[in-house]
């Protein structure tokens, strides 16, 4: 079920909205031009508010915002990085690669080595289009990455086979019940995916401390002039993708939420 969602999900977010009504538009052009001309409104409508930064923005705190980095930053008994951030080293590509999400390893890596906790725990597997698990995970990719930036081999563990948030909340309780870890984790992973994943931890018993990272709309000082406020009402791609990202994130909450998880 899982997969499913994820693979029928893209067709309800606002770029493929936006070609459903053009394809409707297409098909009803000659023999019902009034519900064509609707649904082409329609889509220039989804076009305009998706991609504009009022609405992506408006979107993208009401995730990152619920969240913020504590001050200071406490000790814990280990700090978890969740996975979504890299992608494996397959020809052309020399050596593994983080995605936009990367800084999740990297500031989890610097959590550590600045001495917040002694474990790195990674969660994260890998699942293909078709459905078919990896047998490397995301997370020993991330290993080799906290290792390079000076994370002991010796204090990482791993959790390869979490296909999903909730599997990563699951798969982590069982390995600190396994290595006799005990206390508060700080859990490190995007801003936006981290109102999901605190309750889904929380929900599951274990006492987390958010240490979001991978901010996307940072609160930044801007003036208040009419090029500013019309430049910010012209759809980007960047905008777009902003706000497929916050209603994936609010999909995913409603979903988890149905099933129990949250």
């Amino acid at each position: 079920m899982t997969f499913t969602f994820k693979a029928l999900a893209p067709l309800f977010y606002p770029l493929s909205l936006v070609c459903w009504a053009l394809i409707f538009t297409m098909v009803c052009f000659w023999r019902a031009p009034q519900q064509a001309a609707i649904a082409l409104a329609i889509g220039f409508l989804i076009l305009v508010l998706s991609g504009n930064d009022y609405v992506a923005a408006a979107l993208m705190k009401s995730l990152e915002q619920q969240h913020l980095p504590p001050e200071p930053m406490p000790q814990a008994a280990a700090i978890v990085v969740l996975g979504g951030a890299v992608v494996p080293q397959t020809t052309p590509r020399p050596w593994v690669e983080v995605t936009e999400e990367g800084d999740r390893i990297l500031y989890g890596a610097r959590l550590q080595q600045q001495g917040y906790a002694p474990y790195l725990i990674l969660s994260g597997g890998r699942i293909g289009w078709l459905g078919e698990t990896s047998q490397r995970g995301e997370a020993a990719d991330m290993a080799e990455i906290a290792q390079t930036c000076g994370v002991p081999a010796s204090q990482i563990l791993l959790d390869s086979t979490s296909l999903n948030t909730y599997e990563n909340a699951v798969n982590v309780k069982k390995l600190l019940a396994a290595q006799n870890i005990t206390g508060k984790l700080l859990l490190v992973t995007s801003a936006y995916h981290m109102p999901r994943s605190v309750a889904i931890f929380r929900k599951l018993g274990l006492e987390v401390i958010p240490a979001p990272t991978d901010y996307r709309y940072p609160s930044i000082a801007r003036s208040l002039t009419w090029q500013n406020l019309f430049l910010s009402l012209i759809p980007t791609p960047y905008n777009m993708d902003i706000t497929t990202i916050a209603l994936r994130e609010y999909q995913g909450l409603l979903i988890y939420r149905l099933r129990g998880w949250l």
